[in-house]
């Protein structure tokens, strides 16, 4: 069964009404929903893994993959980035050292990638 991993940007003020939000449109594939701390900010990101259809993606979210060796999430234009960065080229057979990237997402504005240092904040079982 094929799934989308997705992020939804919020703060702790708004991340349980998110955490409602998300639970009132998807339909999870996973019980459980990880909320993550953006370091040195006060920004969370809730995280969890839909059985795609055709709603849209709640405001502020993005599709993400996961590294889990290294908890690390990206999306594909920033691990092109990364590597560009890296090599001079995109590379797909280029291996990344994802320990470097240890719980972090690595994200993208286009021209630049931005790692973004992330802890646990909170998980959350929707048993």
């Amino acid at each position: 069964m094929r799934t989308q991993l997705l992020c939804t940007f919020t703060n702790e003020g708004e991340f349980e009404n998110t955490v409602d939000t998300i639970l009132n449109t998807f339909n999870l594939f996973s019980r459980k929903i990880f909320v993550l701390k953006l370091q040195p900010s006060n920004e969370l990101v809730v995280s969890y893994n839909i059985i795609p259809n055709s709603v849209k993606f709640l405001p502020l979210t993005i599709m993400v993959h996961r590294k889990k060796e290294s908890n690390t999430m990206y999306t594909i234009n920033a691990l092109n980035t990364l590597i560009l960065s890296e090599t001079g080229k995109v590379d797909k057979s280029y291996q990344i050292d994802w320990q470097k990237y240890k719980n972090s997402i690595i994200l993208t504005d286009g021209d630049s990638y931005k790692i973004m240092r992330t802890s646990l904040f909170r998980i959350i079982d929707v048993n």
